[in-house]
């Protein structure tokens, strides 16, 4: 067969060949469908309790409305174990899996971490917890930022509702802001009283955040002149509710 023949067979054989790959990568290549990573660690609303993993969870204990932990627990199932709140959900307190946080500082080294730093969100050490139903249902999530965090990392806690804001997107929250009560104050130039909720199909959202100085709350002590850094308050609560959820 003369060369010319040959190159036409080969490319009239190659064409279906490269179509079919094409086909295939055109088909490998269609947007897929991604499951839903939750709000954090996996955790989202609906799960069940008695299915649900401690991978990257440190202790669990019974919650206080977002405060310390109270009675320790094994796993989410011993949810029940909990005092149910007046909403009738149980809240179980979890902290991130930071052992390895904890050895570092112990032997400072802080690489031995490798970038785990206690229960942090978007920068903010927070208090969270996990809200169940009495089923064993997650219905809601809290996210209380930490009032024992260092004063530099508390002073900017009310950053974190910026945070939330910008992750579930700035359009759709409705926003009031408090006025100051008798001897509150401004730090640095800046009063915050501010609550903004936004509801959408699967989930309701609620953050609040202050900054401000209580009545007696000063830079300085106005006994001996000395500075007094952590006075101010300085605080964001974030709150991921099921819109279905009803306390029956």
């Amino acid at each position: 067969m003369p060369l010319m023949s040959r190159i036409t067979c080969a490319l009239l054989t190659a064409i279906p060949i490269a179509a079919l790959v094409l086909h295939i990568s055109g088909a490998h290549a269609q947007p897929q469908a991604r499951a839903d990573p939750g709000e954090v660690r996996g955790l989202k609303l609906g799960l069940d309790a008695r299915s649900m993993t401690l991978d990257g969870f440190g202790d669990l204990a019974c919650g206080s409305n977002g405060g310390p932990p109270r009675q320790a627990i094994e796993h989410w199932s011993q949810f029940g174990k909990c005092r149910a709140e007046p909403s009738g959900l149980h809240e179980v307190y979890a902290r991130f899996d930071d052992e390895d946080d904890y050895i570092g500082r112990a032997i400072d080294e802080p690489r031995y971490a490798r970038g785990k730093t206690g229960t942090q969100v978007a920068g903010h050490p927070v208090i969270l917890s996990a809200l169940f139903d009495r089923d064993g249902v997650l219905r809601a999530l809290r996210f209380v930022t930490d009032p024992r965090a260092a004063p530099h990392e508390r002073r900017m806690a009310h950053m974190f509702r910026l945070a939330v804001i910008n992750r579930y997107g700035p359009d759709g929250w409705t926003c009031t802001d408090a006025a100051a009560a008798p001897g509150e104050t401004p730090v640095g130039g800046i009063f915050i009283k501010r609550r903004c909720e936004k509801r959408e199909p699967q989930r309701a959202l609620m953050v609040e955040a202050h900054l401000l100085r209580k009545p007696g709350q000063n830079d300085l002590d106005p006994i001996t002149g000395e500075p007094r850094p952590g006075a101010f308050e300085s605080w964001t609560r974030f709150e991921i509710f099921d819109p279905r959820y009803k306390n029956e």
